[in-house]
């Protein structure tokens, strides 16, 4: 797993403070979310980093690529793309073949 911040992204899922927010700006324990720290001390712990990532994928669930259901491509989808654009196809760049060929070789197992 990925650890530490590096230019903004934080943890293991390389979230950001935007992505934090939009996740529901979920803190540690006895944490407070306005404490400077907050984002980066939750996205390095691997269970708030995912409480983040859940709600974020909760929160922005649909069906991306149209096929009438919403499914892991789809969340792959809102993932790389972001919640308000995840339609964009993963193949128009070689970050996103990237991200999918990851997936692909994870979910395929």
């Amino acid at each position: 797993m990925r650890l530490g911040c590096v230019k903004g992204y934080c943890g293991p899922f390389k979230i950001s403070r935007l992505f934090w927010i939009d996740g529901g700006r979920e803190v540690l324990p006895e944490d407070d979310v306005e404490r400077a720290g907050a984002f980066e001390d939750c996205a390095l712990q691997l269970q708030c980093a995912q409480r983040v990532l859940t709600n974020y994928l909760e929160k922005y669930a649909r069906d991306c690529n149209n096929d009438g259901i919403t499914n892991c491509t789809d969340y792959l989808m809102i993932n790389f793309n972001g919640g308000y654009q995840c339609s964009p196809e993963l193949d128009r760049n070689e970050a996103g073949k990237s991200f999918a060929r990851r997936f692909d070789r994870c979910y395929n197992k």
